[in-house]
């Protein structure tokens, strides 16, 4: 099955080797099972996953494609490392193109987008208090959840590339997160206050606040992970009315 994280539309479910090769290798890179910079040797591959060499080559070339995998001739392929400077960049990209996919659903989204949101709020919700200790079933219950909610805010938008650009991104961006401890402790009793914020300035149709409380969002959360993973300096919330900080160069 494909992963949560990235399910297909029902006519490109896998239905041959490249493709449960290509779902499952995707899955493993971004939950963290196979780490940055590890070496992708096809032979130990199929061993461990069982797929043929072939659909693994075409595999691995698309997630070169994707950008979570690397290549060099008679070298092979490896999992795309991270770094600051590209969690930085992503964290950029994000708050460009993920907040004006907001801005357009706000704009152009339907009262069953409305119903949308709410019901990614309530499952987000049902998870969050479900939650008893920080298993890896837990965590990966809690990120399927999340993406749910990020992308049900977005779905109001009419440009596919605005939603498959905004896809991308947050699936690059979990790569890091996978690589942390979830901020809030465990158990909960609910939604954070950010994501509260951002539930009832969306269905308010606040476009302005909306996109500055996600901005803001984003950016806390990445400055999270960066203080995690990089040992950064202490972690300062970004206020709403923050303006998109431009990407580091790297």
């Amino acid at each position: 099955m494909p992963p949560a994280s990235a399910t297909p539309l029902p006519h490109e479910q896998p239905g041959s080797q490249i493709e449960g090769a290509y779902w499952r290798l995707r899955e493993e890179i971004i939950c963290g099972n196979l780490a940055p910079s590890t070496k992708l040797r096809i032979d130990l591959l199929r061993k461990t996953y069982g797929f043929g060499a072939s659909g693994l080559r075409e595999a691995l070339s698309r997630l070169v494609a994707d950008g979570l995998a690397e290549c060099e001739p008679q070298r092979g392929y490896w999992v795309a490392p991270i770094s600051r400077e590209e969690l930085n960049d992503i964290t950029a990209a994000r708050q460009t193109v993920e907040v004006e996919a907001l801005r357009q659903s706000i704009r152009h989204g339907t009262l069953a987008w409305e119903s949308g949101i709410v019901a990614a709020c309530h499952g987000l919700e049902r998870v969050e208090t479900s939650m008893t200790k920080p298993t890896p079933e837990t965590i990966t219950g809690w990120e399927q959840a999340n993406r749910q909610f990020h992308m049900a805010f977005i779905a109001g938008c009419p440009s596919r590339w605005l939603l498959r650009f905004t896809a991308s991104l947050y699936d690059q961006w979990q790569r890091y997160r996978h690589r942390t401890v979830l901020r809030r402790p465990i158990p909960r009793r609910g939604l954070s206050a950010e994501h509260k914020e951002l539930i009832k300035l969306t269905l308010e149709r606040k476009a302005d606040p909306a996109c500055a409380a996600l901005s803001a969002h984003i950016e806390n959360t990445a400055r999270a992970a960066e203080a995690a993973i990089f040992e950064s300096i202490p972690i300062k919330a970004a206020p709403h009315s923050a303006r998109r900080r431009p990407a580091r160069p790297g």
